[in-house]
């Protein structure tokens, strides 16, 4: 399209132009000419005339004297076979209805060389029609027009798709890319005009929704994972509070029936001295088990825990002195090696609760003649303590319920001898409080609890 109005534009502007530089170029050859003809006679200018003539594709008339009349007779050049003879030729030439579009007609008068009559005036007639020789120079280049047009409508259409087809083609990948959650593509253009701005905006973007659905997809698993953690705590409180009330309702239910016994008179429980120290040791047993299920019970809520700074080491030996008598009663050689200065951050009489447990479950759990080894030590920022027993073992299948609540290794064991149920349960919680942690594992022959709590030295 741009291509055709070149060519009307061309087509419309060009003959005035070509007629003006036409005009200009006979009247610089027709005073050359005439200059030329005042030095040589008359007679003798035939060849000059007929050669201008056929040259310029013109006409040429002479009249006698200085002035143009087209209606006066012109006159003959003796010999020239192309002048104009007849006042008839040169009207045909000047008539106004004349189908020409470009004419003019230039005079000059000229002095023959070494004649009577020497003085004439001579007229260059030119004219062109309509079907003028731009429109034959059009038609000859049009191939070669039509060839330019295309070939810079090739060029434009490249440069278009260079600097702005395909850009928007990467940019509209980009987007879908983004579209179906792919925050991987980015169109890193580094042009410094509209489109490289809405490039960069676009990698912008992509970077900060994939950094937002990254913390919300990390969020949302540690909303899985603390709604999971919830759920099995609820879980866990069902089961702990079941088992604490059926915990709760034996010694209720044995106290309960020796009191009535008592009160009643029946046999054996009409015998005070021996019942009634029994149901005072029911009832302490009872008050125990309740004060673990109430620190436990704190320990699950997260309440606030009064803390300082504490020295494992002499907790562990209030401990070992509790269970001393149990150590003579069953024969058991206790091995000890306890650093001092092992300071923590944390409350005394939790802490000794847990030790306690663990040291008391050592010894039950132990065979007569045995040995315990106890060792403390600060290692690597944290205070390590371990609890050996000798020639002793958990069945694999226990070792996972250990730290459960009133779970027994040995169900041939008594309540009365085998605790609550809670010591080791509550001494992980306590030890948990206290951002440290508590195992229980088999080492070959022996078994090895293992306590670490972080050292505040």
């Amino acid at each position: 399209m741009f291509g055709v109005l070149i060519y009307a534009l061309l087509y419309n502007a060009t003959p005035l132009t070509w007629n003006m530089v036409k005009r200009t170029e006979m009247e610089t050859a027709f005073a050359d000419l005439t200059e030329e003809l005042g030095t040589v006679r008359f007679r003798d200018c035939s060849p000059m005339i007929d050669e201008f003539i056929l040259a310029n594709d013109c006409h040429v008339v002479f009249y006698k004297g200085e002035d143009y009349d087209p209606n006066r007779l012109p006159a003959a050049v003796p010999g020239s076979e192309y002048a104009l003879r007849t006042r008839w030729d040169v009207k045909q030439l000047i008539d106004p209805d004349s189908e020409a579009e470009m004419s003019f007609a230039i005079s000059e008068h000229v002095i023959f060389n070494q004649e009577k009559q020497n003085e004439y005036t001579v007229v260059c007639l030119w004219s062109q029609k309509g079907e003028n020789v731009l429109w034959e120079a059009l038609k000859k280049t049009l191939p070669l027009i039509i060839a330019i047009i295309v070939l810079v409508s090739l060029l434009c259409s490249f440069i278009y798709t260079l600097l702005f087809a395909r850009p928007v083609q990467k940019l509209s990948g980009v987007s879908g890319k983004i579209a179906k959650m792919d925050f991987t593509a980015k169109s890193r253009l580094k042009r410094r005009d509209e489109i490289g701005d809405l490039g960069r905006d676009l990698d912008m973007l992509s970077s900060n929704l994939d950094e937002t659905i990254t913390k919300l997809n990390k969020r949302t698993e540690e909303l899985e994972r603390e709604m999971q953690r919830t759920n099995e705590l609820e879980k866990q409180k069902d089961v702990f509070f079941a088992a604490a009330s059926h915990e709760l309702k034996t010694p209720i239910t044995i106290a309960q029936g020796q009191v009535r016994g008592m009160l009643d008179g029946i046999e054996p429980y009409n015998d005070y001295e021996t019942y009634l120290p029994k149901t005072l040791s029911t009832l302490k047993r009872m008050e125990s088990l309740i004060n673990e299920i109430l620190t436990a019970s704190r320990m699950q809520a997260g309440n606030v825990i009064t803390v300082q700074e504490e020295e494992l080491g002499n907790i562990l030996r209030s401990g070992i002195e509790e269970i001393e008598e149990l150590l003579v009663v069953k024969g058991i050689t206790l091995e000890t090696r306890i650093e001092n200065d092992l300071f923590f951050e944390g409350n005394k009489d939790l802490i000794s609760m847990a030790v306690g447990s663990l040291l008391s479950n050592a010894v039950l759990y132990s065979s007569d003649g045995s040995s315990v080894k106890i060792s403390a030590e600060a290692e690597n920022g944290e205070i390590i303590t371990r609890i050996r027993n000798t020639d002793s073992h958990i069945d694999e299948e226990d070792l996972p319920h250990l730290f459960e609540a009133f779970y027994r290794t040995d169900s041939s064991r008594s309540r009365r001898s085998g605790g609550s149920g809670l010591g080791l349960y509550l001494g992980r919680l306590i030890i948990e409080r206290h951002h440290g942690t508590v195992t229980i594992e088999n080492d070959g022959p022996d078994v090895v609890a293992v306590i670490n709590l972080p050292n505040s030295t």
